[in-house]
């Protein structure tokens, strides 16, 4: 079993890949935002209309402002898997290979990193 450490130069390749991946979650994240903004901008004049019945916009209205927050929550998790979360990695790969690595600023983002998600069930 071969035990060597790998080079200085295969670290910072696969750093640079992992902190790529992170800007790439980061970018999709506010692309997800954007087009829930965008939809929500194009829902509510068909929200305010008089051809659709009070009720029925009411639902779709309520139905919205709900996934809008559950959305909205779970991409504040991506975004700080995506920011604290390589930093994290770098620091405990750094470690494990020996090497000076600065902790991050957070020493425990892990309680704020849960999905949050309601059930079908639950609406």
């Amino acid at each position: 079993m071969n035990t060597t450490q790998p080079s200085q130069e295969s670290v910072d390749r696969f750093l640079r890949a992992s902190e790529e991946l992170m800007r790439m979650g980061a970018t999709f994240s506010e692309k997800i935002e954007a087009a829930l903004e965008g939809f929500k901008i194009r829902l509510e004049p068909c929200l305010k209309t008089h051809f659709v019945e009070k009720a029925v916009t009411e639902m779709v209205a309520h139905s919205f402002s709900d996934l809008e927050r559950e959305v909205r929550t779970n991409l504040a998790g991506i975004n700080k898997i995506c920011t604290e979360g390589s930093q994290w990695y770098a620091f405990c790969f750094g470690s494990a290979l020996g090497r000076e690595v600065r902790p991050p600023v957070n020493p425990d983002p892990a309680p704020e990193l849960k999905v949050k998600s309601h059930g079908a069930a639950n609406g």
